[in-house]
């Protein structure tokens, strides 16, 4: 009984002040949505990152020069580091055949070559990309090396871009879930101030602090649940019409847009989790203020 008189004073305070609440849920669920895109943001760039470490070689440009003794020690040298995976020599010839195929539709961009152009190489590849620096470095200046390339500085600004914009979209999150929290805090007070002879009388007759305290926290942690479920679907909605539809219709997207299941449960859970700790910090902070039982 004590149940059903909480919630139909609950839905009592809610109606009293539809606006307020309206505006805290909007609020709730604008910040916990730009929580959920950072998260899902986190996920494509780790997604990202993995399929990219997967892929990772080093590239030892030969000199023209470069002679076969220069070459094999070089050979020896990588066959004997224990991060290096296997290494292919790729020829002059062969270098020019790879870009033709690369460029098989404008061959405006090969046709003035000759094969001897493009410089010979090794193709290096690693157990773990984070060796990519270190061999890199061990081979680079050696007799008979032109360049060493392995892509590095890309995955490294792809992380400090992806740092910055996590941080960026959390901190916008968290001064919106303040704001919800206030907004969550005002809405209940304005429902105490509605209330206030009741409230008085059922102190007089003996209620109990918490049977007067709990429809309103019923209140606060109800709208913030509002908002973080609607952030919910809107997430669900775009891994199913927007990631999803775009990993299948997109080859190369597929692995960075492909989140699983578990994956997106657990952004639920924090959007949810999130949303009950800021109903309940506003229910707190306005039976704390305005409230006193």
């Amino acid at each position: 009984m004590k149940i059903g008189y909480f919630l139909s004073e609950t839905v009592t305070n809610l109606k009293r002040n539809l606006l307020m609440t309206v505006a805290a849920i909007s609020t709730v669920a604008i910040s916990l949505l730009l929580l959920g895109g950072a998260l899902i943001f986190q996920l494509v760039v780790t997604n990202l990152t993995y399929n990219w470490e997967a892929k990772v070689e080093i590239s030892a440009f030969l000199q023209d020069n470069a002679t076969g003794g220069e070459v094999g020690a070089l050979e020896s040298d990588l066959s004997s580091m224990a991060e290096v995976q296997n290494y292919t020599y790729v020829s002059q010839a062969q270098a020019f055949e790879d870009f033709k195929r690369i460029y098989r539709n404008k061959p405006e961009l090969y046709e003035a070559l000759g094969e001897d152009d493009l410089p010979a190489s090794l193709r290096i590849k690693l157990h773990d990309a984070d060796d990519a620096a270190q061999v890199a470095a061990a081979i680079e200046g050696q007799p008979g090396v032109d360049e060493v390339n392995f892509g590095g500085e890309f995955i490294r600004r792809l992380l400090n871009i992806n740092t910055f914009l996590r941080a960026i979209t959390v901190a916008l999150s968290i001064v919106l879930m303040i704001a919800a929290a206030a907004l969550i805090a005002n809405t209940i007070r304005l429902a105490i101030f509605a209330r206030r002879e009741e409230i008085s009388i059922m102190n007089l007759v003996g209620a109990t602090n918490w049977f007067i305290r709990i429809p309103f926290m019923f209140e606060g942690v109800f709208a913030a649940l509002v908002g973080a479920i609607v952030s919910g679907v809107v997430v669900v909605a775009a891994n199913h019409f927007f990631f999803s539809r775009a990993g299948g219709t997109f080859e190369f997207l597929e692995p960075v847009f492909a989140f699983s299941s578990w994956e997106i449960t657990k952004i639920l859970l924090i959007l949810i989790g999130g949303g009950a700790l800021v109903g309940l910090f506003g229910s707190f902070l306005a039976l704390r203020r305005f409230l006193d039982v």
